[in-house]
């Protein structure tokens, strides 16, 4: 089995968890446990969640740490990475406080680079962290693009 599709395993397992197990999942979609297991497990290499179970279980397990996992998985075995778009609705207004927040978020990325990087290494701790920070600024950048094709479409 490919490392993409390892992933993707891991991913649909954490997907599981965050919803509250095997039981649990199945209840919310239209697959049982024993699908739910097979799709999960390694030793299963040609069972994977379908789209739409992916769809029903993924915004229940929103509280568990790298949610959405299954996306990402697919994002990154793809090339590309996740990023939240936000929740409001985007008005086109004060382009210069979200200026302003973007210099700001882009400081705090280099400073945790440089943190990191103070010991001439990164470990993982120091690495979850600075990423922690670049998915901030990148969820500002989208909410900045939001801004602008609100702008955009009112012209």
């Amino acid at each position: 089995m490919t490392p993409e599709l390892l992933a993707l395993k891991r991913a649909t397992a954490e997907t599981i968890k965050g919803v509250g197990g095997l039981e649990a999942a199945a209840g919310f979609c239209r697959v049982g446990k024993s699908v739910l297991g097979d799709n999960q497990s390694v030793s299963k290499p040609d069972s994977f969640m379908a789209l739409d179970v992916v769809a029903a279980l993924e915004p229940l397990a929103s509280e568990r740490s790298g949610w959405p996992h299954v996306t990402r998985a697919l994002c990154r075995a793809n090339g590309g990475v996740f990023v939240r778009v936000p929740e409001a609705r985007a008005t086109g207004a004060d382009m210069w406080a979200l200026l302003a927040r973007k210099a700001k978020e882009g400081a705090d990325v280099s400073a945790a680079l440089c943190e990191a990087l103070a010991d001439g290494r990164i470990d993982g701790r120091e690495a979850r962290r600075v990423r922690g920070e670049i998915a901030e600024l990148m969820e500002l950048l989208a909410l900045m693009d939001a801004e602008l094709t609100t702008i955009e479409e009112d012209s």
